[in-house]
């Protein structure tokens, strides 16, 4: 009897690990205030007692949900508001299990969630994968490309920095950005995706492309012209990562040291073995210089990096190569003041 028990145990316990350590469901959508997700079996209803209809959304079930009492667990991925299992399947609930999600902002909100539960061995074998399921999902995967568009009230000089779903506002000068919204149709990807602005404006610049470097994260640069006391906004868009098997990665070598001196911000573009820079504030750049270890390639899904050899400001890369921008590599070196600073910065590829 100690034996049965005990191999009742162990039997339970693996697979309760297996539950925990792999999803049984995943779920991505767009939501506009709130949406509630009712699980039961390998069924899924969505609702939404608030705001407009869920949209891209796709859902997959890699085990039906077990007809007995447990204590289901939810995982956030992605979401910028309240993420909440409403209910536990109980049989009261006739073994459901009801995820509650409340977007705060304007506009809809990007969410992806996970789902863990121990799942029935015996009701899994006679159940089928039916794999990826939703209006999001065409042979498995998601859309090409992503956007976000950002509006808000300025009166002064203010950086947008966007991570994942989510943008926070700095300002230099002038009153606090009000009467912010942000707008994701996907978050921007833990990968180094070129980001682009969708409308060209000379108050409106990308600062920061999302690297490694900087956690992924994209900074937008809107000068005091832009809202003048009024709104201004902004609109980019990359394209999506493939979902299937990733490229195989190469390290990045050195392929130039540029070095100048810098007085206010100057912007260098460098296309094959060569460069063209433009001063954006101060004084023009002095005793510029660029060598090349070897030419910048002709290709997109290069993952670019900055080191700053010498300078008291910053250096970062503003546009990565694609073939939008004719595979060129676009940096910016920032001075601080007063004066101007000698810089020198290494540019990999």
């Amino acid at each position: 009897m100690a034996l049965r028990i005990l191999a009742l145990l162990v039997c339970s316990s693996a697979a309760y690990a297996a539950s925990a350590g792999s999803p049984q469901f995943l779920w991505d959508g767009d939501v506009d205030q709130t949406a509630i997700l009712s699980i039961r079996g390998d069924q899924l209803r969505v609702s939404t007692p608030r705001g407009g209809a869920v949209e891209h959304q796709r859902w997959r079930f890699f085990a039906p949900l077990a007809d007995s009492h447990q204590d289901v667990r939810l995982e956030v991925r992605a979401g910028r508001g309240s993420v909440r299992i409403a209910q536990q399947p109980t049989l009261a609930n006739n073994y459901m299990v009801e995820i509650q999600i409340d977007d705060p902002q304007d506009g809809r909100g990007h969410y992806s969630i996970a789902l863990y539960w121990e799942a029935d061995s015996d009701q899994t074998r006679r159940w089928h994968d039916r794999g990826w399921q939703g209006d999001s999902s065409v042979a498995g995967r998601r859309e090409e490309t992503g956007k976000l568009t950002w509006r808000g009230h300025v009166e002064g000089d203010a950086t947008v920095s966007c991570h994942a779903s989510s943008c926070r506002t700095e300002v230099r000068g002038g009153m606090p950005v009000s009467h912010e919204r942000v707008r994701f149709t996907r978050p921007l990807p833990e990968s180094e995706v070129a980001v682009s602005l969708e409308r060209d404006s000379p108050y409106i610049r990308v600062l920061e492309q999302p690297l490694r470097s900087n956690g992924y994260t994209t900074s937008v640069e809107i000068s005091d012209e832009c809202g003048g006391n009024r709104d201004c906004s902004f609109t980019l868009s990359w394209r999506e990562p493939d979902v299937g098997e990733a490229p195989e990665k190469r390290e990045a070598v050195r392929g130039m040291v540029w070095s100048g001196r810098v007085s206010g911000t100057v912007r260098v573009m460098v296309r094959d073995s060569s460069t063209v820079s433009e001063v954006l504030n101060g004084g023009p750049t002095a005793n510029e210089l660029a060598l090349f270890d070897r030419p910048l390639p002709h290709q997109s899904g290069l993952s670019p990096a900055i080191r700053k050899l010498q300078g008291r400001g910053a250096a970062a890369i503003v546009q990565a190569p694609s073939e939008k921008n004719g595979f060129s590599l676009v940096f910016e070196v920032r001075d601080p003041g007063p004066g101007a600073d000698d810089y020198a910065v290494e540019l990999d590829w």
